[in-house]
């Protein structure tokens, strides 16, 4: 794809990504105001990591970058998020719903408290967030929740993610036939093994658990990986980024998988 065509999928966009100071959310802000957004609003619980981003994030092409800390578990602060980053901005016309990742571990391993604050980190949030912007955002507009290959195959080291994920599918299912009618399309981003904070955890968790080194451990990990190699964040990032965009304009409803052809799932 030419640079002349890239430059063109995010013009004068005005772009709200959640949780973005870091990892998959960070390269979806970043590969936005690449791709000539006008305006882009982050977010994060950490005031410290949202400061750095913000500043890091001002210097990629011209648009402006607006920071908002927000818990997600939080009902007020994520519906305040939302209408802040309408204010700011002037108005919403992307909003990129995003959380970071819940606790490792089996179902045995975690508790009934792990379950109820994963609940509003993974599920509580993404209709908070979905029910305020639709106040919010421009017609014609865009939704994209970025999820997991974890709503396609359980993992029993994933309990929260295998469980909670799969009713972000469901809510994107559901808000894509309402939404639509709107003039909203509601799309997903599915990310399997990318270079991420996540992955480490990953990594040193195999590694724990065969008593190998971390070297080990990833490469045990790629080579689950068809294309050979895990995803760049901005791999990831491009998907969202082309769900938004025009070329995107008669896809609503869909789940896009990047997962470098891991997941084994017929359709």
């Amino acid at each position: 794809m030419s640079d002349k065509i890239r430059m063109m999928l995010a013009s004068g966009m005005h772009v709200l990504v959640a949780a973005s100071s870091k990892g998959l959310g960070r390269a979806v802000a970043k590969v936005f105001l690449e791709q000539g957004a006008s305006a882009v609003t982050i977010s994060s619980r950490s005031r410290d990591n949202l400061s750095r981003t913000a500043k890091e994030l001002a210097s990629i092409g011209e648009g402006n970058v607006y920071a908002v800390p927000v818990d997600m578990t939080v009902r007020e602060q994520v519906e305040g998020l939302v209408d802040r980053a309408s204010q700011l901005m002037g108005r919403l016309d992307v909003a990129v719903y995003n959380t970071g990742p819940p606790r490792r571990g089996s179902f045995s391993e975690l508790t009934v408290e792990d379950w109820e604050y994963a609940s509003r980190l993974l599920v509580l949030s993404a209709i908070w967030f979905t029910y305020k912007v639709l106040e919010r955002i421009s017609r014609p507009g865009s939704i994209i929740y970025m999820a997991s290959t974890a709503i396609h195959e359980a993992n029993p080291n994933l309990a929260l993610s295998s469980v909670l994920r799969t009713s972000l599918a469901g809510l994107m299912r559901i808000a894509a036939m309402e939404a639509g009618a709107m003039g909203v399309r509601v799309n997903m981003v599915v990310p399997g093994i990318a270079r991420t904070d996540r992955m480490k955890e990953l990594v040193e968790s195999l590694a724990k658990e065969k008593g190998v080194s971390a070297e080990k451990a990833e490469r045990e990990i790629v080579s689950r990986i068809p294309l050979g190699k895990p995803a760049e964040p901005e791999d990831v990032a491009n998907a969202a980024v082309f769900l938004a965009s025009d070329l995107a304009r008669h896809v609503n409803g869909a789940a896009v998988v990047v997962d470098g052809g891991t997941t084994k799932r017929i359709l």
